[in-house]
């Protein structure tokens, strides 16, 4: 039928599989967009059926959110793409060829989107195990090297970080939330995660809020606060001596929307005139000694750019080498309202020991990351029994057996996934209402 447009289809199947169907569609003609479904652990096949022209993919078990942008992102691709997909059979094979290498490009995006989760798992282990070893009975030389493999591990999970980003981004899979939340909170804590950093180069860290920036704020505080910690990461890697100051002003008052300026400034090396044009580039530093002596992948300005565009904001910066840099950026968001928390200085100890002897079911399905919650958990609450499911289905099987305290649900695992699992639970009427 040549009215269909989009196509949706497994790979594995029995009579003809995904891969074939796709082949008979090109041999057909058929220019409709195409997008298959597969587990996740099935990269050869996901590669094999981009190669046979398939536009996307979405991985089993399916997040749903997911689901939804890939098939927005395809529809607005048909209604830009008939014209252009009419004249493409006369094109010339030079054309083809091109198209092909921009298809390898897209698969390589949208592969690293979406195998985000597979890929921090594993660096995520390494870290929690080692955090695990550094709080153990270890003599000097063994905690030297322990705090070593931490470092270069968090130093790595930055780069892969950097990596997924610009992937997720350019291929059209970064999302928002729009919550409430406190501005104030926001830049504290950045100041507490990088006022170690800065006080090893004798650095002085100062956060200063304007009176009229309102107390709560509607928009996404995780993407504002991974913007200002990069950009606040970068001054003080580039400043070896004064001050790094971050500064929040409003542009625009009004209700329900404002316009909040966030400024980053710092009395470092500064950026030649001629290097502004191309600072926020990917993979750009401002030169090949910068590179060499300060390190980085030379993404974060890139994806701090993106991510501020993309909220409908812009971003902007002043500098003098040798003098330093100012960084500024503008971010619109609405006036919301955040629930007043309870100010009461909360006694940590006194918490954990409310947990005492509670049991729990961890449902995990990475034997390394289920150690390290298990010796985790073991190590700050006493008299606590862990049960494991592998995944969601035996997670229900468990639950419906025992009573459980606390349940702890992986999102991403094989037979039934993290979602269903909880709404499954949860869907049990006058059960599981006191579990958390």
């Amino acid at each position: 039928n040549p009215d269909i447009e989009l196509v949706m289809t497994d790979i594995n199947m029995p009579v003809m599989n995904g891969l074939t169907f796709l082949e008979k569609m090109a041999e057909a003609g058929f220019r409709c967009k195409t997008i298959v479904v597969s587990a996740y652990t099935d990269i050869q096949n996901i590669r094999s059926a981009m190669n046979r022209g398939a536009f996307d993919f979405v991985t089993k078990p399916i997040d749903f959110q997911d689901l939804e942008t890939t098939i927005q992102k395809t529809l607005k691709a048909i209604d830009e793409s008939k014209d252009a997909i009419r004249a493409f059979s006369e094109r010339d094979e030079a054309l083809k060829e091109k198209e092909q290498a921009r298809t390898s490009e897209r698969f390589k995006q949208q592969f690293l989107a979406n195998m985000s989760h597979e890929i921090r798992t594993p660096m995520n282990s390494v870290i929690g195990i080692t955090n695990l070893l550094l709080r153990s009975q270890l003599d000097d030389q063994q905690s030297r090297y322990v705090s070593m493999i931490q470092a270069a591990s968090e130093q790595l999970m930055a780069i892969i970080n950097d990596i997924l980003d610009i992937s997720k981004i350019e291929a059209g899979k970064m999302q928002f939330e729009k919550i409430s939340f406190h501005p104030a909170q926001v830049l504290t804590n950045v100041k507490n995660i990088l006022q170690m950093k800065a006080d090893e180069k004798g650095l002085d860290l100062k956060m200063d809020i304007a009176a009229d920036v309102p107390d709560s704020l509607t928009g996404d505080p995780s993407r504002l606060a991974q913007v200002l910690t990069n950009l606040v990461g970068n001054a003080i890697k580039f400043t070896d001596k004064g001050f790094v100051e971050m500064q929040c002003r409003m542009k625009k008052a009004g209700t329900p929307d404002c316009e909040v300026e966030f400024s980053v400034t710092d009395t470092g090396i500064g950026i030649a005139p001629e290097k502004l044009n191309s600072i926020f580039e990917s993979f750009t530093q401002a030169n090949s000694d910068t590179s060499r002596k300060y390190g980085g992948t030379g993404l974060g300005l890139t994806i701090s750019k993106q991510l501020i565009e993309l909220q409908g904001g812009r971003i902007g910066l002043e500098s003098k080498p040798g003098m330093g840099t100012r960084f500024y950026f503008h971010l619109p968001f609405g006036t919301g309202s955040v629930v007043k928390q309870n100010e009461e200085t909360v006694d940590n100890n006194d918490y954990l020991a409310q947990l005492t002897g509670i049991r729990i079911l961890l449902v995990e399905d990475n034997d390394f990351n289920k150690i390290v919650a298990e010796d985790t958990l073991q190590e700050f609450l006493k008299d606590i029994t862990i049960d494991h499911a592998e995944n969601g289905k035996v997670a229900l099987e468990k639950t419906a057996a025992g009573t459980y305290d606390v349940v702890l649900m992986d999102i991403q695992m094989p037979e039934m996934d993290g979602y269903e699992a909880t709404r499954t639970i949860r869907s049990v009427e006058g059960t599981f209402r006191h579990t958390a």
